[in-house]
């Protein structure tokens, strides 16, 4: 994969796409309590990961809202949901692709919003030296 030392071999990312497990994503929620962010950052992320926001998905899931009113936000014929609202919206969504743009970086989307986290989390912590081999 991206090794600090060599770059990008394809045998290394033969390596962690065969060998890589779930453990990853576990200790995801646990890398949001950091003493540098602050804390109503770090319980957003934190609920956010959990699927805790209170999406109209969330709301009706708990009879707050009724069924068919979980459709139509921001324009859009799709349910709202956390994923939806953060990554998979043309309209909301498209704020990563920004980001992205601004960062100088191109990447894949993943499927949860917890691989997204990790994914940003993963590219914050590489070595400066590293940086140079991100396009």
């Amino acid at each position: 994969m991206l090794d600090p030392i060599h770059g990008y071999s394809v045998r290394g990312t033969y390596r962690f796409l065969t060998t890589r497990a779930e453990p990853a994503t576990k200790n995801v929620i646990n890398n949001v309590w950091h003493k540098l962010v602050p804390s109503k950052v770090s319980l957003f992320a934190w609920r956010l990961l959990q699927d805790r926001i209170p999406t109209k998905s969330n709301l009706v899931r708990r009879h707050i809202l009724q069924p068919n009113d979980n459709l139509r936000v921001g324009g859009c014929c799709d349910t709202e949901t956390s994923y939806h609202l953060f990554i998979g919206c043309a309209l909301f969504g498209n704020v990563w692709n920004l980001v992205c743009q601004w960062l100088g970086i191109y990447l894949v989307f993943p499927e949860s919003i917890k691989e997204h986290y990790l994914q940003f989390t993963q590219i914050a912590t590489l070595p400066r030296a590293t940086h140079a081999f991100l396009p």
